[in-house]
């Protein structure tokens, strides 16, 4: 399984017809950002998360935000670009304020960095301080915390070797198998999900950078979980691995330099270039891409195996079906899609939903409020018509004269025919009979299958 892209541990709920509650507004950051980090690709990713009011969602959708953050070695670095920084300064220990823990830095923004990058998280999401302890920077406080007083405030804490089953948004907590430090915990992460006997989470910190790791739930590595009293909303549920489905919704982009492509498939010509770890709304989905607008205001479509997803839409899909082609596209509530240009039989007239309604044509733009089956149309073809092809299509044998059978010659029974004898023509005729019973049957196949596209 591809780190990148993480399962919460329950399939993607079905989002069609359902009412969502809005999103209670962009991200705006709890404290003054330094220079250096503000105008950065990590801060625009931060600001183009809307919050939906269900913490867990928004928690998660704020770390995912940042994802490919590298620690830097000065202040000069809290852009997170520095890709060999090593000195533990970071953007997020801004949020605390400058401290010496002791490992060489002094009195700076360069310390150890993974509960602050938690605690960063959880104050740019709007969680209340007093649901998760406070403004922690040390895993071992903030574990005992959760131990010592955290159900006074409706959060749990589960070991280990209590055989629970983290759920996203949980704190989860580590101590190094090699570690000589009497602390209860020496790391921290926020958990995406569960699935399988494997728990997947998102941590700063760990190779010097924001990232994705999976571990067993019987890892020793793993202390326990911190269970928060997370306001809820009823929102679309994020598929965070989105291996066989995608839908729409806000994703980043991987590493790396990656395509932008005219249309939904990798041979219909590159429009423009991917932004490495950036944030991109995708507004529809067709198959394994999805559409973006760019900046200039065309749209692209870029291949989504590419982007861990960090957010979904509520979204109706749209099916057309003509025969053995189909097109099925996932279009975002509110959002618009036109209708391509596929190549069909002669004769067709358009997509219909069926009998009576509008006939949509390629070209046309449609801006779904439910889902929607369209299916082929074709003209209808009346009773008169569809005699007149079968008889043009059915061959009838020439009369035998009674001069050729010959008025003294004895014929017998045709067998399969069940008659009592007659002419000989009825012999004859069993087998031309039994050929125009094939292609009116054969026709008449052809009519209902027509029929049924209608």
């Amino acid at each position: 399984m591809k780190t990148n892209k993480i399962l919460t541990g329950l399939a993607a709920l079905a989002i069609a017809a359902t009412t969502f509650t809005m999103a209670v507004g962009a991200v705006q950051p709890s404290y003054t950002v330094s220079d250096v980090y503000q105008g950065t690709l990590y801060y625009d990713n931060l600001l183009s998360i809307e919050l939906s009011g269900d913490g867990a969602t928004d928690v998660i959708a704020v770390a995912l935000s940042q994802l490919g953050y590298h620690e830097g070695n000065s202040n000069a670095d809290l852009d997170g670009q520095n890709g060999s920084g090593a000195k533990n300064f970071t953007e997020y220990n801004v949020l605390f304020g400058k401290l010496d823990n002791g490992e060489g830095n002094g009195v700076s923004y360069g310390y150890a960095w993974c509960a602050a990058f938690v605690n960063w998280c959880l104050r740019q999401a709007r969680v209340d301080k007093e649901l998760t302890g406070g403004m922690y920077v040390s895993c071992h406080s903030w574990r005992t915390w959760f131990v010592e007083q955290g159900a006074k405030y409706g959060a749990e804490y589960h070991a280990r070797t209590d055989d629970y089953i983290p759920r996203k948004g949980d704190l989860i907590f580590y101590k190094s198998l090699s570690a000589t430090h009497k602390r209860s915990s020496d790391h921290i992460g926020i958990v995406l999900g569960c699935e399988n006997g494997v728990v997947y989470t998102i941590e700063g910190n760990a190779d010097n950078k924001v990232g994705l790791h999976e571990y067993a739930l019987t890892d020793p590595y793993i202390v326990g979980y911190g269970s928060i009293a997370y306001k809820t909303a009823d929102v679309p549920e994020v598929d965070y691995r989105a291996e066989d489905h995608y839908q729409p919704g806000y994703y980043i982009a991987g590493s790396g330099k990656g395509s932008v492509y005219h249309g939904p498939d990798s041979t219909s010509g590159k429009a423009a270039s991917l932004v490495s770890s950036a944030v991109y709304r995708i507004t529809a989905v067709q198959g394994k891409y999805g559409r973006v607008t760019l900046e200039d205001g065309s749209i692209g479509w870029v291949s989504l195996r590419r982007f861990t997803p960090i957010t979904a839409d509520a979204a109706y899909t749209i099916k057309l079906e003509a025969g053995e082609q189909s097109v099925t596209v996932t279009v975002a509530q509110g959002e618009s899609w036109t209708i391509p240009e596929l190549s069909l039989d002669e004769g067709f007239l358009g997509w219909s939903a069926g009998e009576g309604s509008e006939i949509y044509q390629a070209g046309q733009t449609i801006t779904p409020t439910s889902d929607l089956v369209l299916q082929a149309a074709y003209p209808q073809q009346t009773e008169t018509e569809a005699q007149t092809e079968t008889d043009e299509n059915t061959t009838q044998a020439p009369a035998q004269s009674t001069e050729e059978i010959g008025s003294d010659t004895q014929t017998e029974p045709s067998s399969g025919n069940g008659g009592d004898g007659g002419n000989g023509g009825n012999s004859c005729n069993g087998v031309i009979g039994g050929a125009a019973m094939g292609l009116l049957l054969a026709f008449g196949a052809a009519i209902a299958i027509r029929k049924k596209r209608n």
